[in-house]
């Protein structure tokens, strides 16, 4: 019985080790907002290559299998990107940087929302404005976030 709780504890310990983002809530005071922003902008790069070529390939007279196959990968690579910034936004932003008290807290919490909806809508669509409305509003939210200090 004892080795049965030790295997559902040593279990338990990796599955949720494995489900923990890179910036894990525990208050360490360590952050990079600079490396975060690239962070952001990366994905936006990846989620407008993928839906430039998922139009490329979709644009073919006649698709093959694995024509049909890569469209599926360049779809989940624009989608898992697309979630990325969602889950960074409110993972790092939303639940550790911005506090109540924040300068300016109405006009960064709207930001977040809008860069959480254009993550989403850039799922939605292969098209080149979400993705174009996407990176104003991480590109305004950048300014108006570095522009004013935060709390450790």
């Amino acid at each position: 019985m004892r080795i049965l709780h030790i295997f559902a504890y040593a279990f338990t310990t990796l599955f949720i080790a494995s489900s923990l983002s890179a910036h894990c809530q525990v208050p360490c005071g360590i952050f990079s907002d600079e490396l975060k922003f690239s962070e952001l902008e990366e994905h936006v790069v990846t989620i407008e290559k993928s839906a430039r070529l998922i139009s490329e390939l979709s644009a073919k007279e006649d698709l093959t299998a694995n024509d049909y196959q890569q469209l599926v990968r360049w779809t989940t690579n624009k989608e898992t990107h697309a979630q990325k910034i969602i889950d960074e936004s409110a993972n790092y932003f939303l639940a550790q940087r911005i506090k109540t008290d924040a300068d300016h807290y109405a006009e960064k919490i709207e930001m977040l929302h809008h860069i959480i909806v254009g993550a989403m809508k850039t799922k939605q669509s292969a098209g080149k404005d979400a993705t174009a409305k996407l990176v104003e509003s991480i590109a305004v939210f950048k300014l108006l976030y570095l522009d004013h200090p935060h709390a450790n």
